[in-house]
């Protein structure tokens, strides 16, 4: 974890990424997954589909979901590495003793 958060590799992270290039691919999403949202939106209730209404609101928010599931896949494998850690810790330390 120290090498992640060292001043090299900020500086480094700092020199090869540029957060501009993804903010404008991830607007531009956004707004598409605005405008099929509203699309759908307007559909659902001019034909009073629940179905479309539902359909909206999941395009809209789907992004969220991604994100949620990278999340917590992100924290089930810190997880597993943080008991495959401790595992090797215990060895080391009966091993020692």
């Amino acid at each position: 974890l120290a090498i992640l958060s060292g001043d090299d590799a900020h500086d480094l992270f700092t020199r090869t990424f540029n957060p501009a290039l993804v903010q404008r691919e991830s607007t531009v999403r956004s707004q598409h997954r605005e405008a099929a949202s509203n699309v759908l939106a307007v559909a659902a209730e001019k034909l009073h589909s629940p179905r479309l209404a539902t359909l909206a609101y999941q395009v809209k928010w789907d992004a969220f979901t991604r994100v949620k599931k990278a999340i917590d896949d992100m924290i089930a494998q810190l997880t597993a590495e943080k008991e495959a850690e401790i595992k090797h810790k215990d060895f080391c330390v009966d091993e020692f003793n």
